[in-house]
């Protein structure tokens, strides 16, 4: 399940699921690396808490199917599927963990932040008010809000022009050491001529 968090560095608002908890990340905004924390668990209400227990589910516990018709539901349809179900299933049966998503998310942010052509103040944005007219609330200046001036599209930008400059220089490093071994054969072949030719 999903939850909210601030950077430690900018307080910019951030996502991750549970199971991220305590992996290493960095904040797409101000770029500090950092251990996403745990989520905050609410107390439990005062009902359960007097009980002592685990709450009892809510609700009427499913029945089993009719003969002749198909089973509905998480074993039913892992059974069909003919994978391997880890956790609470059908008896010998195990339920397999869903695969970890990454430390951070990759898609396009919901904000994006532009700054003010006066006043440099930044200002979020949310996607859907792109190539709008707008008024800054600090220095009441009209401007029309462009993906091109948010920081997260220079940063993309920048990302794209070190990663195409770091593969630029692989490729010459690559091409450097091919040509060393070349000559290296080729030398290696002119002292084995002169020796036994």
């Amino acid at each position: 399940m999903a939850f909210q968090f601030q950077c430690p560095q900018c307080a910019n608002v951030l996502q991750a699921e549970e199971f991220q908890a305590g992996q290493q990340s960095y904040c797409p905004m101000c770029g500090v690396m950092f251990l996403i924390p745990t989520p905050y668990v609410a107390p439990a209400s005062a009902p359960d808490a007097a009980y002592g227990g685990p709450p009892f589910p809510m609700g009427p516990a499913p029945e089993p199917a009719p003969p002749g018709f198909p089973a509905i539901g998480p074993a039913a349809s892992a059974a069909a599927s003919g994978f391997p179900v880890v956790g609470p299933g059908a008896a010998g049966q195990t339920r397999l963990p869903p695969p970890p998503a990454p430390a951070f998310d990759l898609r396009e942010p919901d904000l994006l932040h532009i700054p003010c052509p006066q006043c440099k103040k930044m200002l979020e944005t949310p996607v859907e008010m792109l190539d709008q007219d707008v008024l800054c609330p600090h220095c009441q200046a009209q401007f029309q809000l462009r993906r091109r001036d948010s920081v997260e599209f220079k940063r993309k930008k920048q990302q794209d022009a070190e990663i195409k400059e770091f593969k630029a220089g692989k490729t010459w490093l690559n091409l450097a050491i091919v040509v060393v071994v070349l000559v290296v054969l080729f030398l290696g072949a002119l002292i084995v001529w002169d020796v036994f030719g």
